[in-house]
């Protein structure tokens, strides 16, 4: 029983999370709009740069997994389904991300993805092994990420 009510205490608090990471990711980029229409006097938008997150944090203990979640947010231009690929040297640890294909076709505007990464046993405890999800069709960086193994006691 109390197993049950800690995974919902979990589950809900991660949904909490990632709904403050969206809307604090918007507000971001309403912002980043507004000051470069100011700083242009209202001429066309340049082309968007890359937005750089700070990366998120995936630690845990070897043999478990470890998970971070982010959302994408369809700014209504993108059409067509595209991949999500991994990057990085992680030692002995597996990493993924679920979706891994994304379809932008049916008006989805926003998806969360979820970073596992299932923490190997070669790995050194408290060196951080740095990746990157991106879009490698468009050689588009989306987030950056470190895997981090925990120390055992």
């Amino acid at each position: 029983m109390a197993d049950k009510k800690m995974s919902d205490t979990i589950r809900n608090t991660s949904a909490v999370n990632l709904k403050y990471s969206a809307e604090l990711l918007n507000l971001g980029r309403e912002y980043v709009r507004a000051f470069s229409s100011a700083l242009t006097d209202g001429r066309t938008d340049p082309e968007p740069e890359e937005v750089r997150r700070p990366p998120l944090l995936l630690a845990g203990k070897a043999g478990e997994t470890a998970n971070a979640a982010f959302a994408i947010t369809n700014p209504g231009t993108m059409k067509g389904t595209v991949t999500l690929a991994v990057a990085g040297d992680f030692s002995d640890t597996k990493v993924t991300v679920e979706p891994e294909r994304l379809s932008f076709d049916d008006g989805t505007d926003e998806v969360v993805v979820r970073i596992l990464a299932q923490i190997g046993r070669k790995a050194v405890a408290g060196q951080d092994y740095s990746g990157t999800v991106m879009f490698p069709e468009m050689d588009f960086r989306v987030t950056d990420f470190v895997v981090r193994k925990l120390p055992s006691k």
